[in-house]
């Protein structure tokens, strides 16, 4: 995110590293890196930094998906997964810490240099990644299961029946513009959906463990090689939900050598539809984010300009 939340300021972020985690943290600068968590560096006197990240934890459960999301990593690493690189636990063992709203979590500084979320893979690079996540993938440990509906769908739903309606969704000051960009793509958008509603559910018998968002903005290349970031969406799933991310990135075969190096087969029509599903859920998170929003800032107008691109490809 670009902007800090008000309510989260460094010097909270500094107390909370203190006193969970580094008792001798003495600054903390915000980030202006990803989408949907917020991140500092925080810095010892001696110069040595970690990792803070924030996320937004509301509804019934979701602190436990939380931890459960970010367990994964620390299971992978045990299990001898060591590019999984994800949060550690504080001095009471558990992952994260409270603050309002906020999920605190912290993480080991890492040095190298991440992708863009629309970069290509070579062929060393996407080899180097179906490896690992056939390595996450054998890991045995009790992810949280993936939502089986689109999160934030009933919201949507009600959203593009406004639209239709040629209505201004409920909401902020932001509500026109969503309108406008989501009137002249609502037929694509509801075809989309309807197809999301026919797929074929997963079966239990494939479901592993997966990361989520395995694309070049979330691995960074550093001189022991790549390392997996990002575990807030870690879920038990049909493997597929990592794979087509590297497939559509890279010219490797990367059915084949996941085939070769697991034994399992991967589905094209689920590569697909994990495409389709990922598309989806984006529209279905921006759009409530958007309507939320206090007024427009860079956040959002990143929001919008995505939310623009995604239905274009739909």
């Amino acid at each position: 995110m670009q902007s800090p939340p008000p309510d989260l300021p460094p010097a909270r972020v500094l107390a909370i590293v203190r006193d969970g985690w580094r008792p001798g943290a003495t600054a903390a600068g915000y980030l202006p890196v990803g989408f949907g968590s917020h991140h500092w560096r925080v810095e010892d006197d001696d110069g040595r930094a970690c990792f803070a990240s924030a996320d937004a934890v509301d509804g019934p459960g979701g602190w436990e998906r939380l931890a459960g999301a970010f367990g994964v990593a620390a299971a992978a690493r045990a299990a001898g997964v060591p590019e999984a690189h994800g949060p550690v636990p504080g001095r009471d063992g558990t992952l994260l810490a409270r603050s309002g709203l906020w999920a605190v979590s912290v993480q080991p500084w890492l040095e190298g240099e991440a992708g863009r979320f629309s970069d290509r893979w070579s062929d060393a690079e996407a080899e180097a990644l179906v490896r690992l996540l056939a390595g996450l993938h054998g890991v045995r440990h009790a992810a949280p299961p993936e939502e089986p509906d689109l999160p934030g769908r009933p919201a949507l739903d009600g959203v593009l029946a406004a639209v239709a309606r040629g209505r201004r969704p409920d909401g902020g000051p932001l509500g026109p513009e969503v309108a406008d960009v989501l009137a002249p793509r609502l037929g694509a958008l509801r075809r989309e959906l309807r197809r999301l509603d026919a797929s074929v559910a997963c079966d239990p018998g494939r479901v592993v463990v997966t990361h989520g968002e395995p694309h070049p903005g979330n691995v960074v290349r550093t001189g022991a090689g790549p390392r997996l970031v990002d575990w807030d969406t870690a879920r038990a799933a049909e493997p597929e939900r990592d794979l087509w991310l590297v497939a559509a990135r890279t010219d490797l075969d990367v059915a084949a050598l996941y085939a070769e190096l697991t034994g399992r087969l991967v589905d094209p029509e689920r590569m697909a539809g994990r495409e389709r599903r990922w598309a989806l859920a984006d529209v279905a998170s921006f759009v409530p984010a958007l309507l939320a929003a206090s007024g427009p800032d860079a956040d959002t107008a990143w929001q919008l300009e995505a939310l623009g691109r995604t239905l274009e490809a739909l």
